[in-house]
């Protein structure tokens, strides 16, 4: 489950990295919307797992100059830095290998393996589940499993799910 970028986010991608990585954070996400000439950045300190305002001003102006002046970039094009946010989306590896301790919520397609007792549960039926991350086992070729404790009505489960089936998947704090 590996993010996969082509043609100008993929350029984005590759002057962005360095720069940020430069200043001690982490890149953790990008967006680019090309309709809308928006490159969302969404950075962190490892440290913290989040971001405050002024880191997100440092690395914002450690780019301006870049932006000003490489020719490939659209000169109307706006860039956002962020923090992943409390309900950061989960899309590679590393974000699910963050993510051990957490709650999250993962949307996912197919078939579970499940016991007979866990079929009959009404919240596996939306397809959506919710609990706190375990552990990740890598599975080669990219792929690995998810390990949680899902958070059902009656009671909490064990389940296992493979990244291939995840549609979606992002934090879900209780607050």
């Amino acid at each position: 489950m590996e993010v996969k970028r082509t043609g100008l986010e993929q350029k984005f991608f590759e002057l962005c990295y360095p720069v940020v990585a430069e200043l001690n954070y982490t890149l953790y996400d990008m967006d680019y919307l090309n309709g809308q000439k928006l490159l969302r950045l969404f950075i962190m300190d490892d440290k913290t797992q989040t971001a405050v305002i002024e880191d997100c001003v440092k690395v914002d102006r450690e780019l301006t100059p870049f932006f000003e002046n490489n020719e490939w970039i659209p000169e109307d094009i706006v860039l956002e830095v962020s923090s992943p946010g409390l309900y950061r989306k989960l899309r590679t590896l590393q974000h699910f290998e963050w993510s051990i301790g957490e709650r999250i919520a993962v949307k996912y397609r197919g078939e579970l393996e499940l016991t007979e007792e866990l079929k009959k549960e009404k919240a596996l039926k939306n397809k959506v589940l919710v609990g706190e991350v375990k552990e990740i086992q890598p599975q080669g070729d990219g792929n690995f499993e998810i390990i949680f404790d899902v958070e059902l009505k009656n009671n909490n489960a064990v389940i296992n799910i493979n990244s291939q089936q995840i549609v979606s998947a992002h934090w879900e704090p209780q607050l």
